[in-house]
């Protein structure tokens, strides 16, 4: 039940060192205490460069087309599997967060939404034990084709645009799995539903 006071933080970070960094992440092993609990020394943090001013490190976007939503089967290394994903990306220095969705959607399938029809669905934790990062979820209505869809990063293969019960299919036969695609969806049908 919220009170509307929060509770003071119950972990408490006594030191950090950088044990690693690339253009986009910094990586940090934290050394933590909670009360009488034991102290844990290298607590592994992961912390996106980049963000904007209210800390959203990046974008997602469930586009529709014709009432249909597009996907992208990406192979993603740390998990050496095929993902079905909705497209999705960092925040760029100096972009707010509809400016990354919009040049995103554009860049990883070759799809256009007017501004106007880009409606926020959120914000979320993608993995809070780990990584520093919030992702702001958006739905792209009535996208259109721009361009040819053309696998230009690394890992993307196709782009596949699905009626939603065979997305509701997948979701159930565990071929969706990326949690921003997930939250996306579920979020989508909650406020195309109006519950």
């Amino acid at each position: 039940m919220a009170t509307g006071k929060e509770d003071p933080p119950p972990i408490k970070r006594q030191n950090r060192k950088l044990i690693a960094e690339n253009q986009m992440f910094e990586i940090y092993f934290d050394h933590v205490v909670a009360g009488d609990q034991t102290p844990v020394p290298e607590y592994l943090v992961v912390v996106p460069k980049r963000r904007t001013a209210d800390g959203i490190t990046g974008v997602a976007i469930l586009p529709v087309v014709g009432g249909r939503i597009a996907l992208l089967k990406i192979y993603r290394h740390p998990i050496e599997s095929w993902s079905w994903e909705i497209p999705r990306g960092f925040v760029e220095d100096g972009e707010n967060p509809l400016e990354s969705v919009s040049r995103e959607l554009e860049e990883e399938t070759g799809l256009r939404c007017r501004k106007e029809n880009i409606r926020p669905l959120g914000i979320i934790d993608v993995d809070a034990g780990t990584l520093s990062a919030k992702i702001q979820l958006f739905a792209g209505l009535d996208c259109e084709t721009v361009r040819p869809f053309a696998a230009g990063e690394m890992g993307h293969l196709e782009m596949k645009v699905c009626e939603v019960d065979e997305i509701q299919t997948m979701i159930e036969q565990s071929e969706i799995r990326d949690p921003s695609t997930l939250i996306a969806f579920y979020r989508y049908g909650q406020w195309n539903h109006g519950t």
